[in-house]
């Protein structure tokens, strides 16, 4: 019996190796000749390596034409093995790429035909710009995450431990931190016998990203609290834009009203509309529009089953950055939940070596 166990294992290991070595178009024909005849763990299997082979360097050509229809197919693999959240969000992707799809039934079953619509639908509401652009996305040529004092400061920094940086905080010559740089990746690689380390790979591909999105004046995107989100949990589900009110501008109302609960009482009596102005005719509002507009926005990015990591218990979670003027751009808000999504994320991602 162990000796068949052992058999048995071995050929699913070259069988597995072979799939990994086979040229993409290969590789494609037989995931979609796996959906085609009902065999759809094996076809979303051949479909996420696909993905996963399509990403490496020298396939960025490919891996752009590619993504749109691993995405549906995912999707639709998803579908017909009962997973329709995770269908409907990869739907839901596809559709930013090709808004204008439809699919019928036959050839597909009627019940992912009537998922893909529900996506559709869905998607109308939600912003997938995030998420379709980073699918075709690949770092600028000569981009790095180089090993200087400030690599401590980008979203990786969640992944060291406190003795980690307090000793990165020793060294004086980069040539120091890159020595420490390549072990620190070496014990985070999930495939260690192999030539590409996925996990950093994909972690320095999401700060190139954020680099590429989120960048504040002379200041890279990576340093952006938005870049520490979106390296850990990825594209949220969808986002929102909004300007910040005057009842959320806390710190414009304790420049105006002081830190007075008696007084803000009082003041509070007078009504005012949404926009921060008096009601009552004749009076003058605490702040004029001009002040009302310049207030600064409110993003937020909202993320739900999906989109959450494995083992978070919260159904949706909302991380919220306010920019404004003397105050930053991009800066996430403390809410308990959000933060402790993150910390559980980061504790997550370096227990698995695998990002969200």
């Amino acid at each position: 019996m162990k000796r068949f166990l052992c058999c048995a294992s071995l050929l699913l290991f070259a069988a597995t190796s072979f799939a990994a070595d086979l040229p993409l178009p290969e590789l494609f024909k037989r995931a979609k000749d796996e959906f085609a005849a009902g065999r759809y763990k094996e076809s979303l299997a051949d479909f996420e390596l696909l993905d996963t082979n399509s990403a490496r360097p020298g396939f960025e050509n490919d891996r752009a034409k590619l993504i749109p229809v691993v995405t549906f197919y995912r999707g639709a693999n998803l579908a017909a093995l009962g997973r329709k959240d995770d269908a409907k969000a990869a739907f839901a992707m596809y559709l930013g790429f090709s808004p204008n799809a439809s699919i019928a039934s036959p050839p597909f079953p009627k019940a992912t035909v009537d998922l893909f619509e529900q996506a559709r639908k869905e998607s109308r509401s939600r912003s997938t710009t995030m998420a379709t652009s980073y699918a075709s996305f690949a770092p600028p040529a000569g981009w790095t995450l180089a090993a200087d004092e400030h690599w401590i400061e980008s979203p990786v920094r969640y992944l060291l431990t406190p003795a980690q940086k307090k000793e990165y905080a020793t060294f004086t010559t980069n040539a120091e931190r890159a020595a420490f740089v390549e072990a620190f990746w070496r014990q985070l690689d999930p495939t260690p016998d192999t030539a590409i380390n996925e996990f950093r790979a994909e972690v320095e591909r999401r700060v190139a990203f954020a680099d590429a999105m989120f960048a504040a004046g002379k200041q890279p995107g990576r340093y952006n609290d938005r870049a520490l989100i979106f390296t850990f949990l990825g594209a949220p589900t969808y986002t929102a834009m909004s300007k910040i009110g005057a009842s959320e501008d806390a710190i414009g109302s304790l420049r105006a009203n002081g830190n007075d609960d008696m007084g803000r009482a009082a003041r509070s009596s007078n009504s005012t509309n949404p926009a921060g102005l008096s009601t009552l005719s004749g009076q003058q509002p605490d702040a004029n529009l001009d002040q009302t507009l310049t207030r600064g926005t409110k993003e937020s990015w909202i993320y739900r089953q999906g989109r959450i990591p494995q083992g978070i218990a919260f159904q949706e979670v909302r991380f919220q950055f306010l920019s404004k003027e003397g105050y930053g751009s991009g800066v996430l808000q403390k809410d308990s939940d959000a933060m402790q999504t993150l910390g559980l994320a980061a504790e997550i991602a370096r227990r698995d070596k695998k990002l969200n």
